[in-house]
Formats: structure tokens, sequence, C-alpha cells
């Protein structure tokens, strides 16, 4: 039997570009929605074409640390990883190094 965990967001709804953000952290995911204790939608994320203003470039040579730009990073999905690769410095990270950067 698998896991499952829950992350409980109040007073808010998250946008599409939003739920599909969270297929990074977590690709199986479903995104209920609720509505006086009912559910009244379900969707599962799907990986962007690109991500802004979320995620810093792990490049410390990368112009976007030292410019008032916001971050951009191109998504692209590998066999076995997903790599973002960044507008700034092209340089490409396993999502896993963005992530923890």
């Amino acid at each position: 039997m698998g896991r499952k965990d829950l992350i409980k967001i109040e007073n808010t709804f998250l946008t599409e570009e939003q739920v599909n953000q969270l297929s990074l952290y977590a690709p199986q995911a479903t995104v209920n929605r609720i509505d006086n204790y009912d559910v009244v939608g379900k969707s599962r994320p799907s990986l962007p074409d690109r991500i802004d203003n979320v995620l810093v470039c792990p490049n410390s040579n990368c112009i976007s640390h030292a410019e008032p730009v916001s971050s951009s990073f191109a998504v692209k999905k590998r066999t076995d990883d997903i790599a973002l690769k960044c507008k700034y410095c092209e340089k490409e990270f396993s999502h896993y190094v963005v992530l923890a950067n």
C-alpha cells in the first residue's frame, strides 16, 4: 500500500499555474478543491513548459543573482529526471539541485 501526504491551504484556491508547479515536488499528486467540506474538483498537475519567479538558479555566477531580474527556467522531462534550464546562464540542472538551492 502506498503512502499519502496532505497539505491543507485555507482561504485560497490555487491557480492552474500554481497547481502545475507542484508537479516538480510531487509528480503523482492529486489536488482536491474543497468547498464547505465537499470535494468540488480534482486535478492532476502537469509539468509546465516554464517556471518563472519561483526558483533560484544554483549557479553562483548567474546574472540573476546580481541583477534585479525574475528567475525563469525552461522545464524538460527526461526519462528518469526533470531538467531545468536557466534563462540567463543557460545552464541545465536536475530539478533536485534547483529545489535544494
